[in-house]
């Protein structure tokens, strides 16, 4: 979720093994307006709401993401992530 806040996500995505698609961009970039805190918690809020009960993204994981997704300019497409080890 960071990398997708950080650069954006666009392009189709399969939702519950549905195809998905939009024609504009499904996530813009928000890594320029905000920054690590406003993301950490941003998306705590998202893990936390909506019936999740998913733990807190600190400042420091997105730091992490930031620095080592820094030389990225293309926003992030579903067969990128999927390149990604979860964690």
């Amino acid at each position: 979720m960071i990398r997708m806040v950080l650069h954006g996500f666009t392009g189709p995505m399969t939702l519950n093994g549905k195809p998905f698609t939009t024609p504009a961009p499904l996530m813009p970039p928000q890594g320029a307006a905000l920054n690590d805190q406003q993301i950490a918690d941003v998306l705590t809020f998202v893990r936390a709401s909506f019936g999740n009960t998913a733990s807190a993204v600190s400042p420091e994981e997105v730091r992490t993401i930031r620095e080592a997704e820094a030389a990225r300019t293309a926003m992030w497409t579903e067969a990128d992530l999927q390149k990604i080890p979860v964690q």
